[in-house]
């Protein structure tokens, strides 16, 4: 292994759409800076997921800075189409991306921070942008291990397509947007259970003609920080697009709506309706959880291990987060939004490293 293969300013953990919209700002400032990525290519993070995935935002609002989606703007782009585009992104503005190369450990050191590759390589920084995003673990709860080996149970990142599974009847647990499009896809030839939770708010896609993305921009609700009387009401409803996964019309394609799970053993799931049924296979659609293990800076978590930061600043000014739910506005997370966290983020990075130190 050799000591200190890379040196650089800034390090960002992760070249998906947020650390390459962090690349785009980065790459106009005298800083030295990588993005490293697990991955073997830009945009397999995307590619990996299952096979029907369309986005929820149509291709004019699922671009980053500088570079449009191809196409019709009107139209919601496939999973594939935008893994293609995140690879050309990175290639058109020669963004410094390092592939195959997932960051095992991360520590401070010599007042920065030094990372370590899974291949062992040592990697010292000044500052630290993670950019992988919130999405990284799925939260399965722990009643999954009262179901029979005999059940076949899937996460979403597991699930490719409805020919996956054998016939039967399939619980999909969790009613957000994927938990939704999965089961109203299964149930063209799966007897299919969908576990609702808390009632969830479904918007259509289209108003007057134009994506409801269009009126949320002029609107200003995109740019609505979470601090805001509009921020707090839409993180409380959490409303997504999508007339077509409103539960009545679900019911109408045949999938069964029925209470969240509060019993399971062998192969029988009892839900907080009073009903109950056996099931061959179950999707857990019940979101994520941070991956904070890997990050050996206490300062940087709370009791619970989770991640602290304001703006996507955590307690440690040089150690950043980007591309998070809700880490500023609704688009955060999304293509329409990360930019303006980034070029916030970037500012904040610049400000707090000496440009003396520069080589």
């Amino acid at each position: 292994m050799t000591e200190h293969a890379r040196t650089l300013d800034i390090l960002v953990i992760g070249a998906g759409q947020a650390g390459l919209a962090l690349g785009f700002h980065l790459k106009k400032t005298p800083f030295r800076f990588q993005l490293v990525e697990r991955n073997a290519r830009v945009g397999d993070s995307w590619r990996k997921r299952y096979a029907s995935l369309v986005l929820f935002t149509p291709r004019a609002y699922s671009a980053l800075p500088g570079l449009a989606v191809p196409g019709d703007p009107d139209v919601f782009p496939t999973k594939d189409e935008i893994g293609d585009y995140l690879e050309t992104y990175a290639n058109h503005f020669d963004l410094p991306v390092v592939l195959g190369s997932g960051i095992r450990r991360l520590e401070r050191v010599d007042g920065g921070f030094r990372a370590i590759t899974e291949a062992g390589e040592l990697i010292d920084s000044r500052a630290i942008v993670l950019a992988t995003g919130a999405f990284q673990r799925p939260a399965i709860p722990s009643i999954s291990k009262r179901l029979s080996a005999e059940v076949t149970q899937l996460a979403p990142e597991g699930y490719k397509a409805p020919s996956q599974l054998s016939p039967g009847r399939v619980l999909v647990v969790g009613d957000g947007a994927t938990g939704r499009q999965i089961a109203l896809e299964l149930a063209a030839n799966h007897e299919v259970l969908l576990a609702a939770g808390r009632p969830r708010r479904v918007s259509p896609d289209r108003i007057l003609g134009r994506s409801v993305f269009w009126w949320m921009d002029k609107l200003g609700i995109l740019r609505a920080s979470r601090e805001s009387a509009i921020g707090r009401y839409l993180m409380k409803i959490d409303p997504f697009p999508g007339k077509a996964l409103e539960l009545k019309r679900l019911q109408r394609r045949g999938v069964a709506v029925v209470g969240r799970v509060v019993q399971a053993e062998g192969r029988k799931v009892s839900f907080a309706d009073g009903k109950e049924a056996e099931v061959d296979a179950v999707l857990w659609a019940t979101g994520y959880k941070d991956d904070t293990d890997w990050v050996a800076i206490p300062e940087a978590k709370d009791a619970q291990g989770n991640f602290l930061h304001y703006r996507g600043v955590s307690p440690l000014p040089y150690l950043c987060f980007v591309g998070r739910s809700w880490q500023w506005t609704r688009g955060s997370a999304l293509f329409a939004g990360v930019s303006e966290d980034a070029a916030y983020l970037t500012e904040h990075i610049v400000k707090h490293l000496d440009h003396r130190e520069v080589a």
